[in-house]
């Protein structure tokens, strides 16, 4: 009996390594050909033939590679996340209440602005990651790269979540304004019911034919495209995309055109081998064409994103090669020249086809629109200027280029002329007539100069004229196309922006995708802050461009997202730098692979930006100061529009706000705009406009952001008075600064005018004080400024002469301070708790502070109406007054922490400042009391205690400079004395060694201080060295050394113009003056080299330039009156004094922009 079995499936077998595997592989049980047959003995059955067809049985395919496998999971991973996507669509986002003021109405637009943009790039992502299947997975499965597949899988994936994300808040939108929120969830619905099909498709165990993949893809093209249609975001008309798909259609004719022409030469040619070989070319370039067409169905919603347009050439690359494949096949099968020339004819054809495919994604690529006649001759004349400037010495060649320029400018100078025909303004007619007339005279000077060195073509001279008249005509096109010019730029720069944007979506997505697979976690964290910044940014940059786009004449719209795109660079590239430096801790190589590619193509994007934005601010930049008043003065409209809302009831926070981060967020702006307006007063000063204009910029950006958070704040504040009071003094703030940038204007005109820099003086004093006062309208700031009034009022008791005695006795006396002296103390601990805490918190612990302080002045005035003697009274006076400076010191560093939590060593400023307050109170008691040996000391050290006690509730800031080892040498150290301290108080309290008792006491109390702090700070440092704390950022400067070195600096300028400061401390305070000077200058020397901000580099030089041209001026006088040392010599030393405090000042200011700042 013979059974014989032909199995037909397409098989890619390659020798490779040995494979480890079972080779038993199952039974196929089959019917019978003819139905049951019965069994006979004795005789043998007729021979029977049976053909079987259809799919080949999975377990005969070869079993997967580890790749595969990898893929695999990768799949079976996204396609659960696709299935959370598909469950998550059923609702809206929850929208919190609105208002109807200017702010909400924006953040309304700005937030679906928004949500588009990031549904779009997600969308473009998800199209160009389905084309990238596409064409990966197109030939031979064993050299196929399924890491590559895995990431493109991965991005789909991924991008899919996140779009899910902002689909739901702009269907929440879309339903508040009315609109149909459902039927964009279920276009997002089928985009990813799509995407699920497709998967299935791609499994490497999958057993359905090719077809079924390009079909699945071609699904996903169109979803995407449906989705886009719902939410208005279409790339390209109709007519552009059923253009595309014709286009790729024809190169699909062409090439079933040639596969007839290659089977003709398989049909003909006698070697089966060969003829094998040019059917498999022909088969091959039929399917390359097939996925072309099925790329094209992918990609053609989303053409304008450069990834796709990349796909799409791949595929056409695809098929070039496998048309060059097909000829080459031919060749080598035929020597007929009938057939190769026909053979040669349709590969023509088919590369005809795909150029004409090529050159029209390349026309949308750069812009989707010709660019005008205008656009093309300026465009040539720069271009041939450029040849005729490289071509010097060569007579010929110059005089050929420059009869390509006078075409050229004949066409501008009759397109200027044309639209001045057709303008209704008499003035821009007459410009535009003007500019032709000019740039037909320097067109008329280039051909003069063009025939004398075509009549004398070895004269250096002639050449040298004809290079001057194409470089004055290069001028003049400038200046006669500067409009076309600019709105090409700024057209420029949008794109570059939309691309910025949509690759910095993308990369962000891949680093929340990688971070389940990343096996460092301090590098995840340092790529999660660093894209939580980026994504700060964003809005601010697809609102420019929006804007832009809306507005295409509008210079504030221009400007507006020039400074989006300045902002976004540094952020940007700090985020590339994170990403790359994240990719080779990540163990999946799919996640690692994707984020490796959106870091590259984020990076390639920020290039684009940088240089896009560099150009568009050359031709705009002359525009920033009157651009930044607009905007300061559209904010002041602001305020009172939200005042008139607030009126009626209708001012209603936006999301995200509350009263703390709003609380915050002015603080930090206030700070951000003080540093803003000293660098406009820095550039103002020297007279340079364009530096003035990007100063300008910053303090209007800055004013933005205060303006926001002081509405915030408004809008969080339930007591009208007090709402009205901050929206009043935000108002004022923008008013003054509107009336600063105007005096900055007339001051640019007169650089060295004093009275321009006396009035530019008072009106920056003005806004300052403006910033002030709007401070002190925060909840909890008030309160404070109370609780400051209050110890200001109570120790004015302390300026009189006479403290009679209030009728207590001493031991009544005594006893009341010590109580008041242990509730201020408990007050001080509890206004450093509060300060980090709500503004609620802040104004109960600053009011209760205020009440006890009171309580404890007026004990110690009773105390010292309790003096035997004239001289102890003036001690207890003394000691109160300190009591009192340590108090309002106190206050004003809790004041200054609620405003800015963030800001480094505020919270050591305010420990500092509560530990002064104790010891200050400790001093005053172990004076003024008469208590059993030991029981001052042991008060006091309860005391002390009590204030270091909160140091180890939360230790997230270092303490102090100690090193780690340092710490433990000082917990070794202390502990030793604690120990010693501990046995002589257990030791002299048996023996009634009554004053050793209390130095032991006192030993111990600082020992414990001493060891408290040691551990804290050692906590600190264990806390920061582990994997999975949150990674700090080293600042541009540190702003505690500015601030310090500003102290000592003004301290030492006091005692200089102290009359009776001797002649040793002056040189001790001169010394004091170039040290610290000497300090700030290096830092601001370091701080220019490392920014990348040219506008902040060029402020940190020249306040360094600043601060040490007054240090030198005041080490001259300084010098003058060592020499002489007379009152004459002292005036010229204190008038020294202030150009430099003044100069360290501004300084100080500046640094405190928290961009500069450290991130703890």
């Amino acid at each position: 009996m013979f059974i014989r079995s032909t199995v037909l499936q397409q098989q890619f077998n390659k020798m490779g390594k040995m494979e480890t595997g079972s080779v038993a592989l199952p039974a196929i049980i089959r019917s019978g050909a003819g139905g049951p047959e019965s069994l006979k003995m004795g005789s043998m059955p007729q021979a029977k033939q049976h053909i079987t067809s259809g799919q080949m049985h999975r377990g005969h395919m070869p079993p997967l590679t580890s790749a595969q496998q990898a893929l695999t999971g990768t799949i079976n991973s996204s396609m659960q996340a696709v299935q959370a996507v598909q469950a998550s669509l059923d609702e809206l986002d929850a929208l919190p209440p609105l208002g109807t003021d200017a702010a909400s109405q924006a953040w309304r637009k700005n937030k679906m602005d928004e949500s588009k943009h990031e549904i779009h790039s997600q969308v473009d992502a998800i199209t160009a990651g389905t084309a990238s299947m596409v064409n990966l997975t197109a030939g031979d499965p064993a050299e196929t790269d399924y890491t590559a597949v895995g990431c493109a899988v991965t991005t789909i994936s991924s991008n899919l979540t996140e779009m899910s994300k902002g689909v739901k808040l702009l269907a929440a939108l879309m339903e508040d304004e009315g609109g149909n929120g459902q039927q964009l969830l279920g276009a997002a619905k089928n985009l990813a019911s799509a995407v699920s099909d497709m998967l299935k498709t791609a499994q490497p165990s999958s057993t359905e034919p090719r077809q079924n993949l390009l079909q699945a893809a071609g699904n996903v093209g169109q979803a995407s495209g449906e989705l886009l249609q719902h939410i208005g975001e279409s790339d390209a008309d109709q007519h552009f995309q059923d253009m595309l798909m014709q286009l790729a259609k024809a190169v699909a004719n062409a090439a079933a055109a040639l596969v007839l022409k290659a089977k003709n030469v398989a049909q003909k040619t006698e070697d089966s081998a060969q003829q094998n070989r040019v059917i498999a070319a022909a088969t091959q370039c039929a399917l390359s064409t097939s996925q072309l067409v099925a790329c094209t169905r992918v990609v053609a919603p989303t053409i304008s994103s450069p990834v796709c347009q990349e796909q799409l050439i791949e595929a056409g690359k695809l098929v070039a090669k496998s048309v060059e494949g097909c000829v080459e096949a031919s060749h080598g099968a035929t020597s007929d020249e009938q057939l190769l020339k026909q053979v040669g004819v349709a590969a023509t054809g088919v590369t005809q086809a795909l150029n004409e495919l090529l050159q029209h994604i390349r026309q949308y690529a750069s812009g989707g629109q010709p660019i005008g006649r205008h656009g093309e001759a300026t465009d040539r004349i720069l271009d041939v200027t450029d040849n005729i400037f490289s071509s010097m010495g060569d007579a010929g060649e110059m005089v050929r280029q420059a009869r390509i320029l006078a075409q050229a400018t004949s066409d501008l100078v009759n397109a200027i002329k044309a639209d001045a025909e057709g303008e209704s303004d008499l003035e821009n007619s007459r410009k535009l007539l003007s500019a032709a007339k000019l740039l037909a005279d320097a067109t008329a000077r280039m051909v003069e100069a063009a025939k004398g060195a075509a009549a004398n073509p070895d004269s250096e001279e002639q050449q040298q004229k004809l290079r001057e008249a194409a470089e004055g005509l290069r001028m003049a096109t400038n200046a006669a196309a500067q409009n076309a010019i600019k709105k090409r730029l700024v057209n420029k720069l949008e794109n570059a922006a939309k691309q910025a944007a949509a690759a910095a979506t993308q990369t962000i997505a891949a680093a929340q995708h990688a971070a389940s697979s990343n096996k460092n976690p301090a590098a995840q964290q340092q790529l999660v802050q660093s894209c939580k910044v980026v994504a700060d940014q964003i809005p601010q940059l697809v609102q420019g461009l929006r804007s832009s786009q809306a507005q295409p004449d509008s210079p504030s719209a221009q400007l507006a997202l020039i400074g989006a795109s300045q902002n976004f660079l540094q952020p940007g590239a700090k985020m590339v730098t994170a990403a790359k430096a994240t990719v080779p801790t990540i163990s999946d190589q799919a996640s690692a692979m994707q984020l490796s590619q959106c870091a590259k193509n984020l990076a390639n994007a920020l290039a684009e930006l940088r240089t896009a934005a560099q150009k568009a601010q050359e031709a705009c930049g002359p525009l920033e100061i009157d651009n930044a008043l607009t905007m300061v003065r559209g904010l002041e409209r602001d305020m009172q529009e939200a005042k008139a809302s607030a009126t009626e009831g209708k001012l209603r926070p936006l999301p995200g706000e509350t009263l703390e981060k709003c609380s915050q967020d002015l603080g930090s702006s206030t700070k951000a705009v003080s540093s803003a307006i000293a660098q406009l007063l820095s550039e103002a000063t020297q007279g340079n406009e364009n530096y003035t204009g990007m100063a300008a910029r910053d303090v209007a950006q800055a004013l933005r952001s205060l303006a926001s958070a002081a509405r915030g704040v408004a809008a969080n504040t339930e007591d009208p008075h007090a709402r009205n009071a901050m929206l009043d003094c935000a108002g004022d703030v923008m008013d003054k600064s509107a009336s600063l940038i105007e005096e900055t204007k007339r001051a640019i005109a007169k650089p060295g005018d004093p009275d321009s820099q006396q009035r530019l003086a008072q009106v920056a004093k003005a806004v300052s004080q403006a910033l002030n006062r709007s401070v002190n309208c925060l909840p909890g700031q008030r309160d404070v400024d109370n609780a400051i009034r209050t110890v200001g009022e109570a120790s004015k008791k302390l300026l009189s002469d006479k403290f009679p005695a209030s009728g207590r006795s001493f031991q009544e006396a005594q006893a009341n301070l010590n109580e008041a002296a242990a509730g201020l103390n408990q007050s001080a601990n509890e206004l450093v708790q509060a300060s980090r805490g709500t503004t609620q918190d802040l104004a109960k612990a600053s009011g209760k502070f205020g009440q006890d302080f009171n309580h404890f002045l007026q004990a110690g005035v009773d105390m010292a109406g309790q003096s035997q003697s004239k001289e102890d009274q003036t001690q207890v006076v003394t000691n109160l007054k300190t009591i009192s400076m340590s108090s309002s010191k106190l206050l004003l560093a809790a004041k200054a922490l609620s405003t800015d939590p963030n800001s480094p060593n505020l919270k050591n400023q305010l420990a500092a400042a509560a530990r002064a307050v104790t010891d200050s109170i400790n001093q005053l008691i172990t004076m003024c009391t008469q208590q059993a040996p030991g029981q001052k000391e042991c008060d006091n050290a309860l005391r002390e205690l009590e204030t270091v006690g909160g140091l180890l509730e939360n230790p997230t800031e270092a303490v102090n400079d100690m090193g780690y080892f340092d710490c433990i040498d000082s917990v070794m150290e202390n502990s030793k004395v604690l120990g010693e301290a501990m046995a002589g108080i257990s030791h002299n309290a048996k023996n009634s060694n009554l004053p050793e008792f209390g130095d032991s006491v006192s030993s111990a109390s600082k020992a414990l201080c001493g060891l408290t702090e040691a551990a804290a700070q050692g906590a600190y440092l264990v806390g920061v060295s582990d994997p999975n704390s949150h990674a700090g950022q080293k600042g541009l400067v540190d702003p505690s050394q500015f601030a310090r070195a500003k102290q000592s600096i003004q301290m030492a300028c006091q005692n200089l113009v102290d009359p009776a400061c001797t002649q040793s401390q002056v040189l001790s305070a001169a010394t004091i003056v170039a040290k610290h000077t000497s300090a700030l200058c290096n830092a601001c020397r370091l701080a220019s080299s490392k920014t990348s901000n040219p506008v902040a580099k060029r402020q940190f030089v020249q306040s360094a330039k600043e601060v040490a041209n007054s240090t030198a001026n005041l080490v001259k006088s300084i010098k003058a009156l060592d020499g002489a040392f007379n009152q004459e010599n002292r005036q010229k030393c204190k008038e020294a004094t202030g150009p430099l405090i003044e100069a360290v000042d501004n300084l100080t200011a500046f640094a405190s922009n928290p961009e500069f700042a450290s991130v703890p």
